[in-house]
């Protein structure tokens, strides 16, 4: 007697979901293109490697745009998970609060902090991952630095590339030793980063000596970044490279006299903004000045005085228009650079000056009560530390990462579209 089976629509779901689970090795059907991810690895900095509000711990990590652009792609996408509280703990919400999340002061030394200095893996991972880019890494440091070079700074980076890579390698050996199907570069940013401490000093090198200023000058990046680029090539892998954001791409980025039109609420917090703020044109580095100054007040008891004249070689946050003129030549030069690289090799090219400049456009007028008390001081993209994206940010650069990807190799991979939001707080 032969015996019929009949199984339900569900039933059927049901049990292909169970044998979806018992295989490692089960390949989703996806958009055209998924297969380009087979072997993504993603080299770069902080953006890349998943840093939010001044901090990098296992959640943000799996929020970054190479994470959220492999998952559009319905591809699998490892990553070097950091166990909580973070390599070091990102800062909590509201700022006020001044607490980080090992429940240290914002304004504590984290390399002496337990917590924050642990950096244990998070699970059980194999080295190296697809995600091998690290926090404040520079072009140089993606092409040579390893997790014994001397030179790797602090306590944090010392910590972080001996989680991210294997002995002797580098961020780019330890690309190339997973033979790649499709390679991600996002490098630049940290060349210039250090400019909003309000010190405009060019290096004239990497390394010792030379290295010591704030911002590296394109005739030294510019070969460095070309030699990694040859390392890149020689794996045969499809390859998208990111631009760097100018200087009209930081929401934190505001000017005195942004800062003078709310004078009375400053007072508030102790804080006297300067007659001199008035009509003043100079890009004040918020999270690090006006915190500064109402951790003072409120420590001391005495009001500070909030001025925006910009003094020559100190580390006032200040920017002055001739400043921001030096820094965005430097930034355009870069980007120019990158952008002509990927069409010389027929790369898909992510405009990330772009993405973060609609990030400006968007903000609201700048309010001390919403950087003080708001969930999201920095607007709808940005993570509490002024600089590095939320969520919402990096699915942005995923997008524009896709569109690249599509219109470079013809691919499909879906966007997920954010919805502007009128209001970030709290």
């Amino acid at each position: 007697m032969t015996r019929k089976w009949f199984l339900s629509a569900g039933a059927v779901g049901l049990l292909l979901s169970v044998a979806a689970c018992e295989s490692d090795d089960v390949h989703i059907a996806g958009p055209k293109g998924q297969d380009a991810f087979t072997r993504f690895v993603a080299i770069g900095t902080s953006l890349s490697m998943g840093v939010q509000s001044d901090g990098v711990v296992y959640f943000s990590q799996q929020q970054d745009w190479t994470k959220l652009l492999a998952h559009q792609a319905f591809a699998p996408f490892t990553q070097p998970l950091i166990a909580p509280p973070g390599c070091f703990s990102p800062l909590i919400a509201p700022l006020q609060l001044s607490r980080r999340l090992s429940g240290i002061s914002a304004t504590a030394n984290q390399a002496t902090s337990i917590p924050d200095t642990t950096c244990a893996a998070f699970g059980t991972y194999s080295l190296p991952t697809n995600d091998v880019a690290i926090d404040g890494a520079t072009t140089y440091d993606a092409l040579y630095v390893t997790p014994e070079t001397t030179a790797v700074e602090t306590v944090k980076r010392r910590r972080q590339y001996r989680l991210v890579l294997p002995p002797k390698k580098s961020q780019v050996t330890a690309m190339m030793q997973q033979n790649p199907t499709l390679v991600s570069v996002e490098l630049g940013g940290n060349e210039v980063l250090q400019v909003v401490s309000g010190l405009m000093f060019p290096r004239a090198g990497y390394r010792g000596a030379a290295a010591q200023g704030t911002y590296v000058p394109n005739a030294i990046w510019q070969p460095v970044y070309d030699a990694l680029i040859d390392s890149v090539k020689k794996t045969g892998a499809k390859v998208i490279l990111s631009g760097v954001p100018n200087t009209n791409g930081f929401v934190s980025l505001r000017t005195g006299d942004e800062l003078y039109t709310d004078r009375a609420a400053f007072q508030n917090y102790g804080v006297i903004v300067s007659v001199n703020c008035q009509g003043s044109a100079n890009a004040i580095f918020t999270p690090s000045k006006i915190l500064g100054l109402v951790g003072a007040a409120q420590a001391t008891g005495t009001p500070q005085t909030l001025s925006c004249a910009d003094t020559p070689g100190a580390q006032d946050n200040i920017l002055t228009p001739a400043d921001i003129q030096t820094v965005d030549a430097v930034l355009t030069g870069m980007n120019d650079h990158i952008k002509a690289v990927a069409q010389a090799n027929g790369w898909a090219f992510m405009d990330m000056s772009a993405v973060w400049a609609q990030w400006v456009t968007r903000r609201g007028a700048f309010s001390v009560v919403a950087l003080l008390s708001c969930n999201r001081p920095f607007g709808q993209y940005v993570s509490l530390d002024g600089i590095h994206p939320n969520v919402q940010g990096y699915q942005e650069m995923a997008n524009a990462a896709a569109v690249a990807l599509n219109t470079t190799y013809s691919f499909s991979i879906p966007t997920n579209d954010q919805a502007v939001l009128t209001s970030t707080c709290p």
